[in-house]
């Protein structure tokens, strides 16, 4: 299993548009809102959704579809990597390393 976090920046009025939409889409398995903190500058992205993928290939996939959208301003993916409480990393066959 692949997972990454997209951070997405939208116009306000498009919004919850996005977010519904998003939310359908097979390999989400997560959508929350920012919360604005108050100033112009506080808040750059929108919305962050976790998206959860059996290969990298249908990750990728799946970044490229949520990404594309045309009310979508901007975003930034992080790809994260599960670990296991020894530190290994989940589906790794990588030993992790001693410090």
């Amino acid at each position: 299993m692949t997972t990454s976090f997209i951070l997405i920046a939208v116009d306000e009025e498009l919004k919850e548009t996005v977010i519904d939409a998003i939310r359908r889409h097979p390999a989400v398995s997560s959508v929350y809102t920012v919360i604005d903190g108050g100033d112009d500058e506080s808040v750059i992205y929108d919305i962050v959704v976790k998206v959860e993928a059996e290969t990298r290939d249908d990750l990728d996939e799946a970044e490229s579809q949520i990404r594309t959208r045309k009310e979508v301003r901007s975003t930034l993916t992080l790809e994260v990597i599960e670990r296991d409480a020894s530190g290994t990393a989940i589906g790794s066959k990588n030993k992790p390393l001693q410090i």
